[in-house]
């Protein structure tokens, strides 16, 4: 369980702001809704809270400090020659996690100093985000979204809109985040998979 706080988030592109001291706290089972036209800043806010875009002002923490918080963007971030399971590793946190655990390994069997927290924390974060089992869980809910299993090893590049919507859904369904941010989660979805989404919230 994990509470995410932002405090006077203001932040600004070109001639005018698009965020203008935003604060808000997301306590553990809450579901809060962002309704505004299109252009006011719900992205970029949600990036802000995931924090991949860093405000002029303010700031975002978490409680605890090492909770996980993941977001799922309004369009599949594709990348050339990144098959389904790499993409849904990359977007678990299970790719990172995996990496910082192999840099670890590496730094322990070294003998560097403070490298068995860094072990320790890097294995807590990796089995807490689903590492071990994640292979198999990626098969099982691609066929519970009506693909087939098969195409976790298909380039994502050559998936449609609707694939790449369910694709999408399925990373999001496997992930182990403390927190989610979801960004018009519902586009290109079918009853079926809405169900899906709904079901997991």
């Amino acid at each position: 369980m994990a509470t995410l706080h932002a405090r006077g988030i203001s932040l600004s592109f070109g001639a005018g702001p698009v965020l203008a001291d935003v604060s808000l706290t997301v306590a553990p089972g809450m579901r809060i809704g962002v309704v505004g036209p299109n252009g006011t800043g719900k992205s970029t806010l949600l990036r802000v809270l995931a924090g991949l875009q860093v405000p002029d002002e303010g700031s975002v923490t978490t409680a605890p400090p090492t909770a996980a918080v993941g977001l799922l963007p309004q369009e599949p971030d594709r990348r050339a020659e990144e098959t389904v399971a790499a993409f849904i590793e990359r977007r678990t946190g299970v790719e990172a996690a995996a990496a910082e655990l192999d840099a670890a390994t590496a730094a322990l069997a070294e003998g560097a100093g403070g490298a068995a927290d860094r072990y320790s924390e890097a294995l807590d974060r990796w089995l807490a985000l689903g590492g071990p089992d994640l292979e198999a869980r990626i098969g099982e809910t691609l066929a519970s979204l009506g693909l087939d299993g098969a195409l976790a090893s298909q380039p994502t590049a050559t998936l449609s809109g609707g694939q790449a919507a369910r694709v999408s859904l399925a990373a999001t369904l496997l992930s182990r985040f403390d927190v989610f941010l979801l960004d018009e989660p519902t586009n290109d979805l079918d009853l079926d998979t809405l169900r899906a989404l709904e079901d997991a919230l």
